[in-house]
């Protein structure tokens, strides 16, 4: 029976293994927009599955290797607190997405059942072209307004202020972009089915997650055709041969076509023009332009000026071009530091902030498509506000404010209602296997709330050591804090931060092979051992 036993579960194990590569692979491919029309395309479009959540693993395998082959390139890794807030972003821009995907398909729908032009076949290859040309065409128009028009610039300014390009930047977009990008293409449910409409505008900004990085090259006659980092580099520098160049998404004829491509010349010094405010505050990156735009308005005379303030380029005045003057954009200075905000964040600082993270990424892959948040407005604003919360938080923590603490406790407190909302009072149609594993992890974060607010409140009462930056930061706040000295980091703290990078590798890990159903009996097996083990431990 023993032998029996082994040789099931041999067999369970490289099946197992076998699944979980062929799934993974299948991921990584959508991520180059490889993928199969007859698979993608549902016979309803409430069907279709939010892309931007189900292939979080693969997402987060590509941040991986990326910085492996930055580091074998020996070019510097990406810091830290830019990857967790351009992370921290995507949770929330993806959140609203949840929610708004519903409102969108129910648009498209009304729409193409009431209005449309033309009945072309939903399960066609030629359907399938044809709709990603028009999505595409569409994508090139609404990438240019973003970047043409001062109000719709003051959104997508959040995008273009990494000052390093890498994988995770993809994925830092505001929330105000994520609408603009959803309410453009609603003419094409007039053409295009929605149940293909919805793939497309998806994997539209998903491909452009591999176009964000330093380490890929000349891509040779291939960049003739398709979007190429090299190319989408261009899109992001601030020289001013590259300012408004490259909007394609997937192809870049439309580029070449309306005048708009520029091929990669001097070395590139990504960032924005303006001044990037200096803070790592998510909402104040976020939403901070707005009050240039706001301040432009009420200094220039007469309404045809106000409304040019609004509807004009970011570099337009009085007397100049739409789009304002290219020989008036500065040549970026080579010797310049980086970046422009890098106070000294210890690595313990970051350690925390990687297992806070990892408890929020974890749970946002498990629930953020689930039925119990994307059919509930409610929830899904709810779930919002947490995240918004949590990045402020993390932001006074990396900006070293004094009341980064008192506001970590007060996020810490929230967390337990909103344990409660979200998981603890539901009645979850789940196994005893599935029971122990949520219910295990449920008292592993409580507990980590818990000692996160007894450590923040020892760390406010006796560390004196905290240097608070201005209690208001803006836009204007350009003070200088080179004096902070940054001191090299312990052993221990090295390798705490190594534990912290392990841990949300293993958790993201455990999760993507739990969910694979072949996996299931070797997963339990696992399972059963630490509770047999625990009891006995007990």
């Amino acid at each position: 029976m023993a032998s029996n036993s082994s040789v099931t579960e041999a067999v369970s194990l490289g099946l197992c293994v076998k699944d979980t590569a062929l799934s993974l692979t299948e991921q990584i491919l959508s991520l180059f927009y490889i993928l199969s029309p007859h698979e993608h395309t549902k016979d309803n479009a409430e069907d279709v599955p939010n892309y931007e959540v189900t292939l979080m693993p693969a997402i987060g395998l590509l941040v991986v290797l990326e910085q492996i082959i930055r580091f074998f390139m020996n070019k510097d890794l990406s810091r830290f607190q830019d990857i967790v807030i351009n992370i921290g972003s995507a949770l929330l821009f993806t959140l609203c997405r949840t929610l708004l995907l519903g409102v969108v398909i129910i648009v498209f729908t009304y729409i193409n059942e009431n209005y449309r032009i033309v009945d072309l076949p939903l399960h066609s290859i030629w359907t399938w072209i044809f709709s990603l040309l028009l999505v595409e065409f569409t994508y090139y128009w609404t990438h240019r307004a973003l970047h043409e028009i001062n109000i719709l610039w003051a959104a997508h300014s959040f995008h273009h202020m990494a000052e390093d390009v890498n994988i995770t930047t993809t994925v830092r977009d505001s929330v105000v972009d994520l609408i603009l990008y959803d309410i453009f293409p609603i003419p094409l449910a007039m053409l295009i089915p929605p149940p293909i409409l919805v793939v497309h505008l998806q994997f539209s900004l998903i491909y452009q997650i591999w176009l964000h990085n330093e380490v890929v090259g000349n891509l040779g006659f291939i960049e003739y055709i398709i979007n190429t980092p090299r190319q989408h580099r261009v899109h992001h520098g601030k020289n001013p041969y590259c300012i408004d160049k490259n909007y394609g998404a997937l192809i870049m004829i439309w580029d070449r076509i309306f005048g708009t491509y520029q091929t990669e010349k001097e070395k590139i010094v990504f960032g924005v023009v303006s001044p990037t405010p200096k803070t790592f505050d998510s909402m104040t990156l976020q939403f901070g332009y707005y009050k240039d735009v706001i301040k432009k308005f009420n200094e220039v005379q007469g309404i045809g000026n106000k409304f040019s303030a609004l509807f004009k380029g970011p570099g337009w005045a009085p007397g100049k071009p739409r789009l304002g003057l290219i020989k008036e954009v500065p040549e970026p200075d080579p010797a310049a530091p980086k970046y422009s905000w890098d106070p000294y964040i210890p690595l313990w600082k970051k350690y925390y902030v990687v297992i806070h993270s990892t408890i929020i990424v974890v749970a946002f892959i498990q629930l953020a498509d689930h039925p119990y948040i994307r059919y509930s407005a409610f929830k899904g604003l709810v779930a919002i506000l947490y995240i918004i919360f949590v990045l402020t938080s993390i932001g006074t923590i990396f900006d070293g404010r004094k009341i980064g603490p008192y506001i970590e406790i007060i996020r810490c407190l929230i967390y337990f209602p909103f344990d409660y909302y979200f998981v603890a009072s539901v009645e979850w149609a789940i196994d005893s296997n599935d029971w122990f594993v949520l219910n295990s992890s449920l008292w592993i974060i409580r507990l980590t709330h818990v000692l996160s607010i007894i450590f923040w409140l020892s760390y406010a009462l006796f560390s004196k050591d905290e240097k608070p930056l201005p209690q208001k930061i803006s836009l204007n706040d350009m003070e200088s804090d080179d004096s902070l000295a940054k001191p090299k980091s312990s052993t221990f703290e090295k390798w705490l931060f190594a534990l912290g990078i392990l841990t949300t590798f293993l958790s993201i890990s455990f999760l993507y092979i739990y969910n694979i159903n072949s996996c299931r009996s070797i997963t339990h097996v696992v399972i059963n051992w630490i509770k047999t083990n625990l009891l006995t431990f007990m």
